[in-house]
C-alpha cells in the first residue's frame, strides 16, 4: 500500500534508513479474503528490490513456500530464508551476527509474546478501533507447537516435522492476553495448535493417541474468561481420531469448550479423504468411523444456541484433493460420508475443499473434483445454511465492512461509508460477525462501516446470508431500509414514505407506533413485523 500511495522510490528512501528488515508470513489459507489479504509473492519481490544490497533481511513462512513452489530463489546476498522460526532465527542473528536455522524455547516463545502483546503491532493495529467504536481485531495467541504426530504426521502437513510439541503453560498464555486486553484488545483466538484436544496430553511420548489431559485447557479457557474484557473467545483444530479414541476426557473437555468459548466457535477436523488408500499412503489422522464418533459428541453438546444466535460449537471439515492414493471414486467415498453425516441429522459449521500444495502429489482428476464441489455446495451446504441459520432467527453484534461489494477497499475509510449520514441510502452492506469462520450478511441498504448492529435473517445465498436491522425508527427510517423488510415492496414502502411526509407537513404529531403508521398509510400491519421496528 505504501508504495501505491507514495511509489516506488519514496519506498526506496524509507527502506534505506532501516537498520533491516524481517517478513514474518503465515502460510496462506485457499479462500476469497475480504478484509485483508497476506502478502503476496510480487509484494515481496517489490520490498526486496526497494532494500539496499547491503541490508540484512529475514524471510520465512509463506515467503519460502511462494518461492520454492515457482522455482525462484532470491539471489541476493545478506538474504536468508528461515526454515523453523523466523522469530528465533532472528533473536539468533542479533545476538551472533550470523545467520543460522532456530527452533524457539518455551521461554523464549512467552517472553516475546508478552512483549508483543502490547507492542506497535497492537496498539497501531487499524482494526483495534477506539472505545467510541471499536474494531474488529481479532487477538491470536499461540498455545503451542508441533504435532502428537511428530512420529508418523500426515505426509502434507509441516507440523510433525517440528519434533515434540513445545507447550505454553495456561498462565504464561493467560498473562499474555491481559496484556492485550490493556493494549485495548476484547476478541481471542486460541491458534497455533493442531489439536485443541491434545494441550498437554498424557504419553505424547509413547502412544499412538495421547490421552488428553482436561485440566489445563480448563484453567486457561476459565482464566481467560474470568476477564471481563475479553469479549469473543474462539479456538483451533480438533483431531477426530483423538477425541473417537478417549472419549471421557474428551467430554469433559467439550463441556469445557461449550461452558467457556462464544457461540459460532468451530473445531476444524482434518479428515481430508475418506478413502482408505488414501488414509493409508498420507499417514492421515483419522478415518470415517472415528470422524463420525467425534461429531457426534460435539453436536451433543455444542448445537445449542448462544447469545449471539448462533450454534455454540460444531465441527468443521476439510478435505484435500490430489494426495496419493486417490481415484476417481474417492470423491465418491467423500460425498456418501458426508450424506451419512447429515442423515444423523448431524451438524458441520463449514465443508473446506482445497487442493494439495507442493511437489510430490497426484494429479487431481478435474471431471470428478469439480462434481464433488458442486455435489457438496448443492446437496450439503445449501440444507445446512438453512439449518444453521433459520429465517427469522436473530444474529447479534454484526460488524458491518464494505458497501456495494464484498471487499473492503481503502475508500471505506472514509467519511462518505462510515458517517451516520450513510444510514439507509441505497446499495448494500456487507458484514459478517466476529469469530472464526464468520457467516457473510449481506443487507440492502447502507448501514455506516466500522459499526456494529442486530440483524434478523430474511434470505439465504449460496455460502452467505441476508438480512435486516432489527428494531429501525420508524420516524426515521428509510424507503430502502423498509424495502429490505419481507412483504414491503418497493410501491407500499413508498406510500409509507409519503403518508409519514404528509404528516410532518402538515405539523401533526408523528406516528407513536409501527402500526400506528401503517395503519394510516392504509398498509395492512403484520406481527411479524414488529421486530423490524423500535416500537
Amino acid at each position: 500500500m505504501y508504495i501505491r500511495e507514495h511509489g516506488e522510490e519514496a519506498a526506496h528512501q524509507r527502506l534505506a534508513k532501516a537498520a533491516g528488515l524481517a517478513c514474518i508470513a503465515g502460510a496462506v489459507v485457499p479462500g476469497r479474503y475480504l478484509r485483508g489479504t497476506p502478502i503476496s509473492l510480487k509484494e515481496t519481490r517489490e520490498i526486496i528490490r526497494n532494500l539496499p544490497s547491503a541490508t540484512p533481511a529475514l524471510f520465512g513462512g509463506w515467503a519460502i513456500r511462494g518461492w520454492k513452489q515457482q522455482g525462484w530463489s532470491p539471489l541476493r546476498a545478506n538474504l536468508f530464508l528461515a526454515l523453523q522460526d523466523t522469530d528465533a532465527t532472528l533473536h539468533a542473528y542479533l545476538h551472533t551476527g550470523a545467520w543460522s536455522h532456530q527452533r524457539r524455547t518455551a521461554e523464549q516463545w512467552t517472553e516475546w509474546a508478552q512483549a508483543g502483546a502490547s507492542s506497535k503491532a497492537v496498539t497501531d493495529h487499524p482494526d483495534l478501533g477506539s472505545e467510541k467504536r471499536p474494531g474488529p481485531l481479532t487477538y491470536e495467541v499461540e498455545v503451542y507447537q508441533g504435532c502428537v504426530r511428530y512420529k508418523r504426521g500426515c505426509k502434507f502437513c509441516i507440523e510433525p516435522k517440528k519434533g515434540i510439541p513445545i507447550w505454553r503453560t495456561p498462565e504464561d498464555i493467560i498473562k499474555e492476553v491481559r496484556l492485550a486486553h490493556d493494549a485495548g484488545v476484547h476478541h481471542v483466538r486460541l491458534g497455533g495448535m493442531t489439536d485443541t484436544y491434545t494441550y498437554m496430553a498424557d504419553g505424547v511420548r509413547e502412544l499412538e493417541y495421547p490421552v488428553p489431559n482436561p485440566e489445563p485447557i480448563a484453567r486457561l479457557l476459565h482464566g481467560l474468561r474470568d476477564d471481563e474484557r475479553l469479549g469473543v473467545l474462539h479456538t483451533d483444530n480438533g483431531n477426530p481420531s483423538i477425541i473417537a479414541e478417549h472419549l471421557e476426557p474428551s467430554e469433559e473437555i467439550t463441556k469445557t469448550l461449550v461452558e467457556t468459548l462464544s457461540d459460532g466457535a468451530v473445531l476444524s477436523f482434518g479428515l481430508e479423504s475418506a478413502d482408505p488408500s488414501v488414509h493409508e499412503a498420507n499417514w492421515l489422522n483419522c478415518d470415517p468411523d472415528q470422524l463420525k464418533s467425534a461429531i457426534r459428541l460435539i453436536n451433543k453438546h455444542g448445537r445449542v444456541r448462544g447469545e449471539r444466535g448462533l450454534p455454540k460449537l460444531l465441527p468443521g471439515l476439510n478435505f484435500i484433493a490430489g494426495l496419493n492414493g486417490e481415484s476417481k471414486e474417492t470423491y465418491q467415498m467423500n460425498l456418501d460420508l458426508l450424506h451419512d453425516i447429515r442423515r444423523e441429522g448431524l451438524l458441520l459449521r463449514r465443508i473446506n475443499i482445497r487442493q494439495v500444495e507442493g511437489e510430490g502429489f497426484q494429479d487431481i482428476p478435474p471431471e470428478q473434483f469439480s462434481s464433488f464441489k458442486t455435489n457438496v455446495r448443492d446437496t450439503i451446504d445449501g440444507p445446512l445454511l438453512k439449518e444453521l441459520f433459520p429465517l427469522g432467527n436473530i444474529l447479534s453484534d454484526v460488524h458491518w465492512e464494505a458497501h456495494d461489494g464484498r471487499t473492503r477497499l481503502p475508500a471505506h475509510l472514509g467519511e462518505a461509508h462510515t458517517a451516520d449520514a450513510s444510514r439507509g441510502k441505497a446499495g448494500i452492506t456487507f458484514g459478517r460477525q466476529i469469530g472464526a469462520y464468520p457467516i457473510l450478511i449481506g443487507v440492502e441498504y447502507h448501514i455506516p462501516l466500522e459499526t456494529q448492529s442486530n440483524i434478523v435473517i430474511t434470505g439465504h445465498g449460496a455460502r452467505s446470508i441476508t438480512g435486516v436491522e432489527i428494531h429501525l425508527d420508524h420516524q426515521t427510517m428509510t424507503q430502502k431500509q423498509l424495502e429490505a423488510i419481507p412483504g414491503i415492496g418497493e410501491k407500499t414502502a413508498w406510500k409509507l414514505i409519503s403518508q409519514r411526509a404528509k404528516q410532518t407537513s402538515k405539523g401533526r404529531a408523528p406516528f407513536e407506533t409501527a402500526a400506528d403508521w401503517f395503519k394510516q398509510s392504509s398498509v395492512d400491519w403484520n406481527d411479524e413485523f414488529s421486530v423490524y421496528f423500535s416500537k
